[in-house]
C-alpha cells in the first residue's frame, strides 16, 4: 500500500513540473517571435531550434528564420541540424545569395562533415541544386523530394 501511495504522490509532484516545463517552452516560442536578433540569447536553445525548424517548414520564404535556425544549430553544436538547415536555405534561395550561403557554410564548417561541406560549396558555386541529393536529407524540412526532382531534371 505504501508503494501505491508513494507513486500517487510522485505523480502529483510531477504535474506542476510538467506544467512549468510546458509554460517555459511556450514562453520561448513567444520570445522568438518578438525578438528580432539573429543570435538566440535564451536558456534553452534546443527547444528554440525545434520551434524554428517548425517555423521554417510553415513559412519557408522568411529568410530571417532560416538564418536564426542555422545559428541556433551551430549554438547547439548539432551537426545534423546544421546540415538540414543549410540544405533548406539552399533550396529556398535557388542558387541566389552566394555570399550569404558561403559565409554560413564557413561559420558552420567545424560542425559539417567534409563531404557535406564540399557538396554544399559545389552546389552554391555551380547553382546546381541536384548536388543536394547526395546529402543526408533527414533533417531538411523542405526537401520533400525537391532534391530528387532537380536531379531527375538533370538526367532528362
Amino acid at each position: 500500500m505504501n508503494s501505491a501511495v508513494s507513486q500517487a504522490e510522485v505523480a502529483q509532484e510531477e504535474r506542476p513540473v510538467n506544467a512549468d516545463l510546458q509554460l517555459s517552452k511556450l514562453q520561448i516560442m513567444f520570445n522568438l517571435q518578438v525578438d528580432k536578433r539573429l543570435i538566440y540569447a535564451g536558456t534553452q536553445p534546443t527547444v528554440a531550434l525545434r520551434y524554428l525548424t517548425r517555423l521554417v517548414a510553415a513559412r519557408p520564404r522568411t529568410l530571417r528564420n532560416h538564418i536564426r535556425r542555422i545559428y541556433l544549430a551551430i549554438q547547439c553544436a548539432d551537426s545534423d541540424s546544421v546540415t538540414g538547415a543549410l540544405i533548406d536555405l539552399l533550396l529556398v534561395l535557388r542558387g541566389r545569395g552566394q555570399f550569404l550561403v558561403n559565409r554560413l557554410i564557413q561559420q558552420a564548417g567545424p560542425l559539417l562533415k567534409s563531404e557535406c561541406r564540399i557538396a554544399m560549396n559545389k552546389a552554391v558555386d555551380t547553382r546546381d541544386l541536384s548536388r543536394l541529393a547526395e546529402l543526408p536529407l533527414e533533417h531538411a524540412v523542405l526537401s520533400n523530394g525537391r532534391c530528387m526532382q532537380f536531379s531527375r531534371q538533370k538526367l532528362h
